[in-house]
C-alpha cells in the first residue's frame, strides 16, 4: 500500500490550542541546536543493545541540495502539506530547490521496540508508541535511562521548518524494518471550513496510523536520503528543512555536553564525516573548545577539567576503591570530622594540600513508596589547583550532563575548585531521572513523579546536590584560599628600607612617642538577641534601648548554624537555609522597616524604640548562632548571641 499523509480533524472531546510542552525547551541559555544535540545523543545511549559491549555510534549529517533526491522530498512535502503548515501560523516552506535535510542515525541500539500495530499499547519497552504517539510520558526502562520525561522528541520537530520527522527503524527484537512519519504543528488549525489536529501522520493506515513495511517503498526512502543503515538494528531519522544547524556549534556542543561518555568509550559520534571517539576526543576538544571558548560558553570542560574526567575514568577501569562517608552523613547540614573512618580525613587533607585529586563515595538512601528502601551511592571527585580562576563543576548522571546544576560556585565561602559529582548506580539514576526538568538541565524536588513514587525525595536530592561543597568544606577545614592581590588596596605599600613608615594623615615627628592612647570605653548594647530551638528574636534592651531621637537605625542580622571548629558565619552554606524563602521563614515584626533578606542576612531599619523582629523556621536539631551589626548616628558596634 502506498504511503500518504493523514490529517485528523479535531473531535468534540479533544482539548484544542497550542502545544505547551514546547515551552519547556525554550531556554534562553540553550539554542535549539544545543537542545537537539542533547536529545539526538541521549536517546541512542538509552537504547543501547544489551549485546553491545562497544560504543553506541551516532551519525549526524546535513545533506545540501544535490546530495539527496529532491524529487522524493517534494513528493513527501506536498502542496497540501505546505498549505496546512501555513494555516497553523508557521512560515511557508523554503523553495524545494534550496532544501536540505538533517539525517541522524544510531547503531549498536535496539531500534523502536514494542507493538507497532496497536497505538494503545503502554508500558516499559513500548518505545514505538512512545516515540510516535505519546507526549509527557516515555517508555524507557526504570533503571537504564538517561531521560524519561517523554517530551524531548518535540525538539526533532522544532528544528525543522516543516515540523516533521520521518523514521526508519530496524528492531533488535524481531528484525522488522518499519518506516513512518509524523508532523507536529504548533497549534490546531482551520483548513477548508474544518478544524484539524496539530498532529498528522505519514504511513499506510487509514483507521489508525500504521508504518510502511513494504521493502520496495523502504528502499526508495533509504536511497533518496542516502541512509547507511542496511540490516543493523537502530533508528534513522530524516528531518526536512533543518534550521539553525551550524556544524561548528554542533561540534562544540558535542564536546561540552558529552565529553564524559565519549572519553569513557560509551559513545562515538560522527558529524558530517568527522568521527569523535575515545581515541581522539581530547584532540578535537583542544581544537574546538580552548579554555577561552569554554569560559565564554560558561562550560566547566576546560582542559584541566577534562584531565580530571579522564583520570576518574581511568580509575574506574582499574577498579580503584574510594574512601567512603559513613551512613547517615547526609542527616546534618554540614559534615563533621567523624563522617569518615579514623585516619581517612587526614589522608584526604594531605592529598588536597599537595594539589592532588580527592575522591569520595557517598552512600544515600532512595525511598520508593511501594517497595523497600534502596541503599544506593554516588561519587564526588574534587581538586583545588592553585592557579584556578573560576569554579568548574559538573553533575553527570550515567552518561548525561545535568548542565545547570551548580553548587560549589554557590558556596561563596569556599575556594575555587574543580568538582565532578558522578551518579553511576542505576537505582539512584532512576530516582534522579524522575527529578529532572524535561530539558534534563536541572533537578527539581517538586516534580510530580517524585511525589508519586518516592517518600521524602527532597532529602535524597539534597544529599546529591550538596555533597561536593560539604566535602570540600570539611577537607579544606573551612579555610578559604584567598587571592592576596584582591586585598592589596587595603594595605599601604612597604616602606623603603631604613625609612620610617608614617601613620596615615601624619608625618614623622608629628606624634609624641610617649603619648598614651585613650582608655577604651565600654559600649552600651541597645539591642538583645534571643535564640530558641528553631527561631531568633531581636528586640530593644530595656533601659539601654535607643531613644526616638536616635532613630532610624539601620541593622543587619546575620544567622548561621554552629560548625565544628569553624567560624559558623564563614562556614554558612546557602543550602543550610535561605532567608529569602518567605514560606520557610515567616517573619513577625513591629517597629521596623524591612530593607531586604537574602541567604543568611536580613537588613532592616528600626523606626520605633519598642521594636521586635522574630525569624522562625530553622532546624531545631542544630545550634543557631546570630549576630547583629548596626549603625548609630554617633557610633555602631556588633553584638552576638549564642
Amino acid at each position: 500500500m502506498t504511503a500518504n499523509w493523514v490529517f485528523p480533524q479535531t473531535s468534540p472531546f479533544q482539548v484544542q490550542g497550542r502545544d505547551l510542552s514546547e515551552d519547556n525547551f525554550a531556554q534562553e541559555e540553550r539554542s535549539n541546536l544545543e537542545i537537539l544535540i542533547r536529545e539526538a545523543l541521549q536517546n541512542p545511549l538509552d537504547a543501547r543493545s544489551p549485546e553491545n559491549t562497544g560504543p553506541v555510534k551516532v551519525s549526524l549529517k546535513v545533506l545540501e541540495p544535490g546530495e539527496f533526491n529532491v524529487g522524493y522530498l517534494n513528493d513527501l512535502m506536498s502542496k497540501e502539506f505546505g498549505d496546512r503548515l501555513v494555516a497553523s501560523n508557521a512560515d511557508p516552506l523554503p523553495m524545494i530547490s534550496e532544501a536540505s535535510v538533517l539525517v541522524i542515525e544510531d547503531f549498536g541500539t535496539t531500534g523502536l521496540q514494542g507493538k507497532w500495530d496497536d497505538p494503545n499499547a503502554d508500558g516499559s519497552g513500548e518505545n514505538w508508541n512512545a516515540f510516535w504517539f505519546r507526549e509527557g510520558e516515555g517508555a524507557k526502562s526504570a533503571t537504564g535511562s538517561n531521560g524519561r520525561a517523554g517530551q524531548g522528541k518535540i525538539t526533532y520537530y522544532r528544528v525543522g521548518a516543516a515540523r516533521s520527522v520521518f523514521g526508519l527503524t530496524v528492531r533488535k527484537s524481531d528484525g522488522k524494518t518499519l518506516l513512518m512519519g509524523r508532523s507536529a504543528f504548533r497549534r490546531v488549525y482551520p483548513y477548508k471550513d474544518s478544524k484539524y489536529s496539530r498532529h498528522s501522520f505519514w504511513g499506510t493506515g487509514i483507521q489508525q496510523p500504521l508504518p510502511v513495511v513494504d521493502s520496495n517503498e523502504i528502499s526508495r526512502f533509504s536511497n533518496a536520503f542516502h541512509l547507511t543503515r542496511k540490516l543493523e538494528a537502530g533508528l534513522s531519522l530524516v528531518i526536512p528543512f533543518p534550521i539553525e544547524f551550524d556544524i561548528g556549534n554542533a561540534l562544540t556542543t558535542i564536546i561540552t555536553e558529552f565529553y564524559y561518555p565519549i572519553a569513557k568509550g560509551n559513545l562515538e559520534v560522527t558529524l558530517n564525516g568527522e568521527s569523535i571517539g575515545a581515541d581522539n576526543v581530547e584532540e578535537v576538544a583542544m581544537r574546538e573548545l580552548p579554555d577561552k571558548v569554554a569560559k565564554e560558553k560558561k562550560s566547566s570542560f576546560s582542559q584541566g577539567f577534562r584531565a580530571l574526567v579522564r583520570a576518574v575514568i581511568e580509575d574506574e577501569k582499574l577498579g580503584v576503591s574510594l574512601p567512603q562517608l559513613k551512613s547517615g552523613w547526609d542527616k546534618s547540614t554540614s559534615l563533621k570530622e567523624d563522617a569518615f573512618e579514623e585516619g581517612v580525613l587526614t589522608k584526604l587533607r594531605a592529598r588536597m594540600e599537595n594539589g592532588e585529586r580527592i575522591s569520595v563515595r557517598c552512600p544515600v538512601i532512595v525511598r520508593p513508596k511501594k517497595s523497600d528502601i534502596i541503599h544506593s551511592w554516588f561519587d564526588v571527585h574534587l581538586e583545588v589547583p592553585e592557579d584556578l580562576d573560576r569554579t568548574e563543576e559538573a553533575y553527570i548522571r550515567r552518561d548525561l550532563l545535568i548542565g545547570s546544576e551548580s553548587h560549589l560556585a554557590a558556596s561563596a565561602y569556599l575556594q575555587k575548585a574543580r568538582g565532578l559529582t558522578l551518579v553511576l548506580d542505576s537505582e539512584l539514576s532512576a530516582f534522579l531521572a524522575d527529578a529532572e526538568e524535561p530539558t534534563h538541565l536541572k533537578w527539581n524536588g517538586s516534580r510530580p513523579r517524585l511525589a508519586e513514587y518516592y517518600s521524602n525525595p527532597q532529602a535524597t536530592l539534597r544529599a546529591v546536590r550538596n555533597a561536593a561543597p560539604r566535602i570540600l568544606a570539611l577537607v579544606s577545614n573551612g579555610v578559604v584560599k584567598r587571592d592576596i592581590r584582591a586585598l592589596a588596596r587595603y594595605f599601604s605599600k612597604p616602606a623603603e628600607e631604613g625609612k620610617p613608615k608614617s601613620p596615615r594623615g601624619s608625618t614623622p615627628g608629628d606624634r609624641n612617642p610617649t603619648e598614651i592612647p585613650p582608655k577604651e570605653v565600654s559600649v552600651r548594647k541597645p539591642f538583645k538577641i534571643n535564640t530558641g530551638p528553631d527561631f531568633v528574636i531581636v528586640q530593644s534592651n530595656g533601659t539601654a534601648a535607643p531613644h526616638a531621637s536616635d532613630l532610624p537605625i539601620e541593622c543587619s542580622l546575620e544567622l548561621a548554624y554552629e560548625g565544628l571548629d569553624q567560624d559558623p558565619f564563614k562556614a554558612y552554606d546557602p543550602f543550610d537555609f535561605d532567608l529569602a524563602d518567605t514560606k520557610a521563614h515567616k517573619i513577625e515584626s513591629a517597629g521596623i522597616a524591612l530593607i531586604d533578606r537574602k541567604e543568611n542576612r536580613i537588613r532592616f531599619s528600626i523606626v520605633d524604640p519598642e521594636f521586635v523582629l522574630e525569624v522562625p523556621g530553622f532546624d531545631s536539631n542544630i545550634r543557631l548562632r546570630a549576630r547583629l551589626n548596626y549603625t548609630e548616628k554617633i557610633n555602631g558596634t556588633t553584638i552576638s548571641a549564642e
